[in-house]
């Protein structure tokens, strides 16, 4: 009896392109392709090109192959660049001044109002109310109040018997009184992020610290600052950063001086680019100031990490 054999069917696999999980990944890689393409674009390909463009020598008008390559000879420069230099001094005792005073008065503001319980939204959209307004705007009408002579400053000295300060004109006074004015406009900024830091530490804790005996300073040092280090590591990450590439008021109010006592990186680097035309040393300054944030962001993170700074406490 003849047996009859049948073939086993062939497996047909379903081509790649039809599949619903390639689909799914077009799909995602759609959407995302707007924000991809400006990253490339905007982000990712101007940092390449500084990168690359702080090795030439361009005055930024002619063609990039009439570019000279210098090699490292921009980056040598920076440490021989006596007003460069100095602009990096100027840079850290603004950012010193600007993120030392805005956090410490900040927090004690933070703390103030952390006990109102009537008009709280006035209070605090009083305090916040500078850090709506535009810096440019701001810069201009604290200049006119730091103005020698008529200036609303010098006015109410002279009516109290004072000499008049040169605010602007005076090189030991003229970054510190920039200083001011920003950290006036930026209290409320601090002040929004520490109470958003201190409504999050459980009332328990102080009620048990209370029971031990526990001081209002011994609350605050073994409560209060241990448990707002999250928030304190945000706090000094950004406004470091953001005193470090501070421009808008040194423009607006100064320019860089007198006598270059508020000549700041970021101010150097556009002089250097716009009135120099040296584009490829001011890239190297603006890549240096970049490795320097990166570092000093870098330390803050590794200082404040979990059982790092203040974990002892």
């Amino acid at each position: 009896m003849a047996t009859a054999t049948m073939a086993s069917p062939r497996t047909i696999e379903t081509p790649f392109w039809r599949r619903a999980s390639f689909r799914r990944a077009v799909t995602g890689w759609l959407f995302a392709a707007p924000i991809l393409i400006y990253f490339t674009i905007f982000v990712f390909g101007p940092i390449i090109a500084s990168l690359v463009m702080m090795f030439f020598s361009w005055n930024g008008f002619g063609p990039l192959t009439h570019a000279e390559w210098v090699g490292l000879g921009n980056v040598q420069e920076l440490f021989r660049d006596q007003k460069f230099l100095g602009s990096f001094r100027n840079t850290f005792i603004y950012a010193v001044v600007v993120v030392g005073s805005g956090v410490v008065f900040g927090l004690l503001l933070a703390l103030v109002l952390n006990g109102v319980t009537r008009f709280v939204g006035f209070v605090r959209a009083t305090y916040y109310l500078p850090v709506m307004l535009p810096i440019t705007a701001m810069s201009l009408l604290w200049g006119l109040l730091y103005q020698p002579r008529y200036g609303f400053f010098n006015q109410v000295l002279t009516s109290l018997g004072f000499a008049p300060v040169g605010w602007l004109i005076n090189p030991n006074l003229a970054i510190l009184s920039i200083s001011l004015m920003v950290v006036w406009k930026g209290l409320g900024w601090y002040m929004v992020i520490f109470l958003a830091g201190l409504k999050a530490i459980p009332e328990e804790f102080y009620e048990a610290a209370r029971v031990d005996g526990a001081t209002g300073w011994q609350q605050f040092w073994r409560i209060t600052l241990p448990l707002l280090r999250p928030t304190l590591l945000f706090v000094l990450v950004v406004t470091i950063i953001g005193s470090l590439q501070v421009f808008s008021p040194i423009f607006i109010m100064t320019q860089g001086g007198p006598a270059n006592a508020t000549n700041v990186v970021v101010y150097w680097v556009y002089i250097t680019a716009f009135q120099f035309l040296r584009f490829g040393y001011a890239t190297a300054q603006a890549v240096f100031l970049f490795v320097v944030i990166m570092v000093i962001t870098l330390i803050q993170l590794r200082l404040f990490r979990e059982g790092g700074l203040t974990s002892h406490y």
